[in-house]
């Protein structure tokens, strides 16, 4: 029975998810603290408040402090590199935002009513990705907390100019002395795992693999961290572990094979299949001491040994891989492993590239030019999701009630600092009840901790205006190294920097602190209460994902077909579409954790799903394997019978994707197959060939099966 690249994960309790949320806000990962780019990050966000103060304007250095910490906030989102387009868009909406909540302010009813539309076009930033959603919420938080100042047009001008002023400073900070963040750790314990993957290779295929099956979990852990969440260099690390994991699978399997063929004949077969194995071994420990920055090897050079090594397994088995079973798959999985760790290595060259400290550098082709096909795609994209089955449609909804719900609640119970109380709604209400959750916890268990610093320091020491300055730089430095570290830890001395900050014109700090940790759970539990009210059912996300994947594989089939037909077909286009389906592979199985942790499950079904990114990886695979077969000059002729194969394939994956209405009659693949497979036997084609059809067909009918299974009314789409 073929082996799958993942297994499947144990069912999940809500008590489970809890637990495992409450354990991760808590968990501080020391490795990652980056008291540098902390460093770095804070300085600007202390010299605009020691200005402000110095001038005589203690409303001014709070307002500049508020704007240079979001800035700082928005970059360690964005890591590791935030777009210079993005950061001065951040800060022109702070600008407005706080312009419009002020001269709004003495008009209740109007200052909430804006709010809504604000809400509404905040959320629906969600579409466009992490960074993008981060902006919207600072918007937001600017409208209702710096925005609550009553005051003339005039001062609200002024106010606003404080605010963009001190973004400013800590933009012309990013750009001039910022350097990315590292992922040093993270680096290390993948090339352990690389290691451990070696010494697999080498190792006596009867033992088992539990040094390298612990070695990858450490890895997968590591890399799991929701810290990571939208990082490019962290995806980068994972795409090497996905190869990694891979690549694992291809030698469990390979091992298997190898204990057979000494159960039924001589060991020479097995000795030339572990000779085989040698340099990719070698290839692994160049690849683990280039992410360690140990030593750089080249890890071409044992490749290339490998595929020199292969044909001659291939030219020694020729006399008898026609009739053995065994031989074949051993030949088939050699080669799959090799196409998985030449993948790996340029993913590695490219994250050593990537992962050289530079300094950030203002991007000026996106931030000068302007493109209008680029923005009529973008209010496409949003004209698609204004729909109430788009997720980030209906967390725009809900953060356009919940928000100024929060803002009437905190009136009508005449709450002291009743902004907190809609800020906290803002930040903790996430378009899935993961995110949510997760977050959520961080973020209060971060408001008790920086609620309690910054009562007991400045409670103790009443510090002067030097001092106070002091303290602001210190808070602003932990929480900026920690970003990494820990979301709680992180989030808490933010929440002391403001406190301290806000500490020049309130002598009870103690107070301030009780009523932002009050204000901050009631707003946890209103937030919670608008998604569980109007949640996502988990089928919206995943229908949409499920179509861009099979999507992505419908245009992928296509070339690889030109491929391995020696059709005309650019490396980039191939690239491009390889790195489409690998893209959308890693949405789907991030909709489907995510969707596992629903409370309100809608009949979602998590075995299915989590069968069905099997059943798509193995298309995936059989598709790769036929690439990389034709790269390394295994082609076919183009013939009739190939072409019928490959028009009904793409349809398929077509009517999978929902782009296409559902036939009355499925092409029957496996029909279509026999008739290929006479043809490619008739004209001597490889066996490897018509081995990997043979599995996309498998899938392909597998993935059919399930969709009919599951969606049986299922029509148009």
């Amino acid at each position: 029975m073929r082996q799958t690249f993942m297994s499947e994960a144990p069912s999940q309790t809500t008590s489970d998810i809890h637990s495992k949320a409450i354990r991760d806000s808590l968990r501080v990962e020391l490795s990652l603290l980056s008291p540098v780019a902390g460093a770095i990050t804070a300085i600007p966000v202390a010299l605009v408040f020691a200005v402000g103060l110095a001038v005589g304007t203690t409303s001014g250095a709070i307002a500049m402090a508020v704007g240079g910490n979001l800035i700082a906030i928005a970059s360690l989102v964005g890591a590791p590199r935030l777009s210079l387009r993005f950061a001065i868009v951040d800060a022109m909406l702070l600008g407005i935002s706080v312009y419009v909540g002020t001269i709004t302010g003495s008009l209740t009813w109007l200052h909430i009513a804006l709010l809504v539309p604000w809400c509404f076009a905040a959320g629906l930033l969600d579409i466009f990705g992490q960074t993008s959603a981060t902006v919207g919420s600072q918007a937001i938080v600017a409208y209702v907390v710096l925005g609550r100042f009553i005051g003339s047009s005039l001062f609200a001008l002024h106010f606003s100019l404080f605010v963009v002023t001190g973004a400013c400073v800590e933009i012309l900070a990013l750009v001039l002395l910022r350097f990315p963040p590292s992922l040093r750790y993270q680096r290390h314990r993948l090339a352990i795992a690389l290691d451990a993957l070696s010494l697999l290779a080498l190792q006596d295929p009867s033992n088992a693999a539990t040094a390298a099956l612990a070695a990858l979990d450490s890895a997968q852990e590591i890399l799991s961290s929701s810290s990571l969440f939208g990082r490019a260099d962290a995806a980068e690390l994972r795409a090497i572990f996905d190869q990694a994991r891979r690549a694992r699978l291809q030698l469990t399997t390979l091992a298997g094979l190898r204990v057979r063929l000494r159960a039924t004949r001589s060991l020479d077969s097995d000795q030339l299949i572990a000779s085989t194995l040698q340099p990719l071994s070698d290839a692994l420990i160049s690849m683990a001491n280039t992410l360690d920055h140990r030593k750089e090897m080249n890890w071409r050079e044992p490749v290339e040994e490998f595929d020199t090594k292969l044909l001659n397994i291939e030219d020694d088995f020729a006399q008898r891989i026609e009739s053995d079973v065994t031989l074949v798959q051993s030949v088939i999985h050699l080669r799959d492993l090799g196409g998985q760790i030449r993948a790996m290595g340029k993913l590695v060259e490219s994250s050593h590239t990537t992962s050289q400290r530079r300094v950030w550098r203002p991007l000026k082709p996106q931030f000068i030019g302007f493109e209008f096909s680029h923005f009529q795609s973008n209010v496409r994209i949003v004209k698609e999701n204004l729909t109430p089955t788009s997720p980030s449609f209906r967390h725009a909804v809900r953060l356009a009630i919940a928000v100024p719900l929060a803002a009437v609640i905190g009136s009508a119970l005449s709450l002291p600092r009743n902004f907190w109380l809609t800020f906290a709604v803002a930040v903790i209400l996430k378009p899935d009840y993961s995110s949510l959750l997760h977050r959520g916890l961080s973020r209060i268990v971060g408001t008790i901790i920086g609620a309690f610093v910054a009562a007991l320091v400045v409670g103790g020491l009443h510090p002067d205006h030097v001092v106070t300055t002091v303290l602001v730089a210190l808070a602003a430095w932990i929480a900026y190294s920690t970003w990494s570290a820990s979301f709680a830890v992180s989030f808490g001395f933010v929440t002391a920097l403001v406190l301290m900050a806000l500490s020049v014109t309130s002598t009870d700090t103690l107070s301030t602190a009780l009523d932002r940790l009050l204000d901050f759970s009631l707003g946890g539990v209103i937030a919670v209460l608008a998604y569980l009210v109007w949640p996502t059912p988990p089928q919206s996300e995943l229908k949409n994902t499920w179509s861009r994947l099979y999507a992505s594989l419908a245009e992928y089939i296509l070339t690889v077909f030109d491929v391995v037909t020696s059709s005309t077909s650019t490396d980039d286009a191939i690239l491009e579409k390889s790195r489409a389906v690998r893209t959308a592979w890693a949405s789907a199985e991030s909709a489907v954790d995510r969707a596992v942790e629903e409370p309100a499950t809608f009949g979602f079904d998590a075995h299915v799903a989590r069968g069905q990114l099997v059943t798509t990886m193995r298309i995936l695979r059989s598709l790769h394997a036929l690439r990389v077969d034709a790269e390394n000059g295994v082609t076919i002729e183009r013939s009739k019978e190939l072409s019928e194969f490959e028009t009904n394939a793409h349809e398929t994956l077509q009517f999978l994707a929902g782009a296409a209405m559902a036939p009355s009659v499925l092409p029957d693949l496996r029909t279509l197959y026999v008739h290929l497979d006479k043809v490619l036997r008739a004209r001597g084609a490889p066996l490897s060939v018509a081995t990997h059809l043979d599995e996309l067909v498998n899938a392909l009918n597998t993935a059919t099966q399930m969709s009919r299974d599951n969606e049986p009314e299922r029509g148009a789409t």
